[in-house]
């Protein structure tokens, strides 16, 4: 099996592969490599807490005015 020509090229493919060096960040690299383990194993906590931060960001910064907003989008759609 080693003398076949496509398996040849298949392991040489591989190694290839295989030799692909880490993606750094520059120096948001370590910052990265602790956020993003929690970030795979459960996204929807970051998403839920990010649009709540959104979300209160606006209110603070337009008041009022983001309530009435909301009201309108919601009867136009």
């Amino acid at each position: 099996m080693n003398t076949d020509k496509t398996y040849q090229m298949l392991v040489h493919k591989m190694h290839e592969v295989s030799a692909i060096p880490q993606q750094t960040m520059g120096p948001l690299t370590p910052l990265y490599r602790a956020v993003i383990p929690y970030a795979k194993e459960a996204p929807w906590r970051w998403f839920a807490v990010g649009s709540f931060g959104m979300g209160l960001i606006l209110y603070v910064v337009f008041g009022a005015l983001i309530v009435k907003l909301v009201s309108v989008l919601q009867h136009g759609f």
